[in-house]
């Protein structure tokens, strides 16, 4: 059997980041642009009235994940980036980055950088899109 004519050669992709970019798109629209010549997150006001600072990590970290894609760049932020968006004090960001790390809802790589799993986008786009 060639590997043309075999079944699971559905399964494989050249893009080890391949994701459902629409999903990815209508999660992230009410929250936040990403300005196309800097790179820099501007979060809407739905962003700030997140009450849960997990929802507002998860929410840059798919952010990052778009602009990764879109770029071609390494995807995920390290603790210290997260803290430079001053978007939430640095005990909470450490705290909570822990919190959604020990409940394998982020990863981190190698790097230190933390990221969502591809698999969580049509998760996240449920439960924020409700």
């Amino acid at each position: 059997m060639t590997k043309q004519n075999d079944p699971l050669a559905s399964l494989f992709t050249n893009d080890a980041r391949a994701t459902d970019r629409q999903k990815l798109a209508e999660l992230l629209r009410p929250f936040v642009v990403i300005d196309e010549s800097s790179k820099e997150f501007s979060f809407h006001d739905e962003f700030n009235v997140l009450k849960k600072n997990a929802q507002k990590i998860e929410i840059i970290l798919a952010a990052v994940k778009a602009k990764a894609l879109f770029f071609n760049e390494p995807d995920g932020l390290t603790q210290r980036e997260l803290v430079e968006l001053s978007v939430m004090a640095e005990g909470s960001i450490k705290s909570t980055l822990k919190r959604l790390y020990d409940s394998h809802k982020v990863k981190k790589d190698k790097e230190g950088r933390y990221f969502i799993p591809t698999y969580r986008i049509p998760e996240l786009a449920k439960q924020f899109n409700n």
